[in-house]
């Protein structure tokens, strides 16, 4: 029911397209993660493919992606759940910031977590954990959001940013960000 109360749609600009994504999606995603240079090395299909084929993960309800007018990828998210611990992380285009689409995916990400916190009992919630590489238009909508920046111990970003298929030794500085549940919209 969450997913329906807002349209996270309403935030993008006439003509662009956003839906979930499937394995053929993953050298759009890897180009764009690979544009936003997430690691020192390139990432590559393989790794984020082993993390969809996971279990408990269904690339369709758990990602959204979002297409300018002539279907180039321009926003990414991905919802994880960790345990009992909703983890999102995603980017944007840098040319596409600024025009709603990552309002778009972070709204969709609040209402996905809601979804999964109604299948988990009210005194095992965790407050979820949004991350991205640092930068100054994701910590203005984080901020604009609701979303507090939180400062996780450097061993702990690879847990905290859910984002399974970077390397072990990856030393990228990301921005972690976290909202209250009751807080979601």
């Amino acid at each position: 029911m969450a997913l329906y109360l807002h349209s996270p749609t309403s935030y993008l600009p006439g003509g662009y397209i956003f839906r979930g994504a499937t394995l053929n999606d993953l050298p759009s995603i890897v180009y764009l993660l690979n544009q936003r240079k997430f690691t020192p090395t390139t990432l590559h299909a393989d790794g984020l493919r082993q993390e969809w084929l996971t279990l408990r993960f269904n690339p369709a309800l758990d990602v959204r992606l979002v297409f300018d007018t002539r279907e180039y990828l321009v926003g990414y998210l991905q919802f994880w759940l960790d345990g009992n611990h909703p983890l999102l992380w995603g980017c944007v285009h840098p040319a596409y910031e600024g025009r709603g689409v990552g309002s778009a995916l972070l709204r969709w990400g609040e209402a996905r977590v809601r979804l999964a916190m109604d299948q988990i009992p009210v005194s095992l919630w965790m407050a979820p954990h949004f991350s991205t590489l640092s930068g100054q238009r994701a910590h203005e909508l984080c901020e604009h959001l609701g979303w507090q920046q939180v400062r996780p111990q450097q061993a702990e970003i690879k847990k905290v940013t859910g984002a399974l298929h970077l390397p072990e030794t990856t030393d990228l500085q990301y921005d972690v960000y976290e909202k209250a549940v009751d807080q979601l919209n």
